[in-house]
Formats: structure tokens, C-alpha cells, sequence
């Protein structure tokens, strides 16, 4: 399956950011890309990258399943998106 959603645009950068947490489980959360900090955003993430994507809620928590579940590669995620407006299709 998959799914297309949004990517971000210059006039208003809103991304996506994803974590892999220490036990095993991805979580993601939308913001303004001003707002993405520069350490950990969840103090038990072994790692979090930003993507450029737009997700609505339902997109967004059907992508993380995607990464719960192994079906979405989290090493692929930057794979997608764009600051120039668009598409991306993520096989979820």
C-alpha cells in the first residue's frame, strides 16, 4: 500500500520529525522547522531525523504504524519529502 501526502513548502516549512526510541518503537511529531531542536526531542530516542513532509493526523499515525510494524524502512524516511512544495508517495 501506499500513501501520498505532502511536502512542506518554503512560505510556511512545517516538518516532520521522527524518532527511533531505545526500545525499539518509532514515534514522529509535526512542527515548525524553526522548531526542531538541535538535541533529542525524546530523551529515550537513540536517534531522530527531520523530514519534509506534511503528514494530517491519520497519515501521520499510519505512517508510524508503518515503522512499528517494520513495514517503512526508518532509514529510508529522508528518502522523502521536499522543501518545494509537491508530493511524496511513502509505501506504507
Amino acid at each position: 500500500m501506499t500513501l501520498t501526502v505532502k511536502n512542506t513548502n518554503h512560505e510556511d516549512p512545517v516538518v516532520t520529525l521522527f524518532g527511533q526510541l531505545d526500545d525499539g518503537t518509532y514515534v514522529a511529531k509535526k512542527m515548525h522547522e524553526d522548531e526542531v531542536p538541535y538535541a533529542k526531542y525524546w530523551k529515550n530516542a537513540l536517534g531522530q531525523v527531520m523530514v519534509y513532509i506534511v503528514p494530517d493526523a491519520a497519515q501521520l499515525d499510519a505512517i508510524v504504524q508503518a515503522l512499528n510494524e517494520g513495514r517503512l524502512d526508518y532509514n529510508t524516511l529522508q528518502d522523502y519529502g521536499s522543501a518545494g512544495g509537491g508530493n511524496s508517495i511513502l509505501p506504507v
